[in-house]
This record gives structure tokens, sequence and C-alpha cells, in this order.
């Protein structure tokens, strides 16, 4: 997988987790991001294509399905080409629960979406 595939996919995933709660806030954005930079450890150009993403999928008001389906897929067709494991899988994870945690409590749709990539993860 290119490196900046699973990057877009990252910055779909939080797209989504963002969108759960009906709106995305402008400090969601930022948090997003310091949060990708930390769980990834992600330089400023590899953080830059989360950004973007999420900045495109915010502009086109993408829907929260639309953009966890496009994550999935990324992720699911390029997960030969990039060291998809055990480990970043948890990572994603982790990265979508410190998402969802960073505002309020996660809600339920946050964990619902939690758990269908979770779910969905253990297919690849």
């Amino acid at each position: 997988m290119a490196k900046e595939n699973i990057h877009r996919a990252m910055g779909s995933l939080a797209y989504s987790i963002a969108m759960a709660d009906g709106e995305v806030q402008n400090e969601e954005k930022d948090i997003i991001l310091k949060l990708a930079q930390k769980e990834f450890e992600l330089s400023d150009t590899d953080n830059e294509w989360i950004k973007k993403m999420f900045e495109q999928l915010a502009s086109s008001k993408t829907s929260l399905d639309d953009a966890y389906n496009y994550a999935i897929d990324v992720l699911e067709a390029n997960r030969h080409d990039y060291d998809f494991d055990d480990e970043m899988k948890k990572k994603c994870i982790n990265f979508m629960k410190r998402i969802a945690d960073s505002f309020s409590e996660i809600s339920s749709s946050e964990t619902s979406i939690i758990h269908r990539f979770e779910e969905d993860m253990s297919r690849f």
C-alpha cells in the first residue's frame, strides 16, 4: 500500500468517528492530527495526507457511512502491500478510540463504529 493510502484511510476513519455525533467540530480536526501524529509516529508530510483527506470529506459533506466504507475498501484492497499486521490494526483502533474520547465520553454511535471496525479488521 502506498504510504499515503493508509494515511488517507486513517483520515477517512477519523472523519467517520468525528461525524458520529452529527457534526465535525473545528477543534476536533486539530486534535485528530495531533493524535494521528502521536499514534502513528508520522512526519509532517504524512500527517498532511490525513489532514487533506479529512478536509476533502468535510468540504464535500461526505456521509459517515461513505467515509467509513472508503477507508475499509482502501485498507482491504492494499493490506498485502503495507505492513498491516495486528499491531497496526491495534494502533488504528486506539486512534479511533482516542478521537471518540477527545471531547466527551464515547457515544453509542462512536462505539458502534469502533466495533464495526474491529469486526471488519478481523476479516483481513
